[in-house]
């Protein structure tokens, strides 16, 4: 993967997560999730958190449609932030609970299915 131009210059120091956290749906940001163990999501959280304010403003100032492969990477890496920051913030023990619903088995769909 071309590093130069991975992520907006600002956020170059985050380009490092984007091969394991730039997932582009949410099936694969909920299987990072449950894939992942705590150290490794902790890693991720604490280099994202303090620039999360900055990322959110970024990307309010770039168009949803059409956007560069770096600033959408920077998008990818926040929203799988989003997906899986509530492990850390909820200071949970594991990310799996062995007597919850298996989360192999969920289901995911495109909110557009045609009826």
């Amino acid at each position: 993967m071309e590093r130069a131009n991975v992520l907006p210059e600002q956020f170059s120091q985050l380009a490092r997560f984007v091969p394991q956290w730039a997932l582009e749906n949410e099936r694969a940001r909920f299987m990072k999730l449950h894939s992942s163990q705590l150290e490794v999501l902790r890693e991720f959280y604490d280099a994202m958190l303090p620039r999360l304010e900055e990322i959110l403003e970024f990307l309010k100032s770039q168009p949803l449609e059409g956007m560069p492969s770096d600033v959408r990477n920077l998008f990818y890496l926040a929203m799988t932030f989003a997906e899986t920051a509530h492990p850390i913030d909820l200071n949970w023990k594991a990310v799996d609970f062995p007597s919850a619903y298996p989360w192999e088995r969920f289901e995911f769909r495109t909110v557009s299915i045609e009826r």
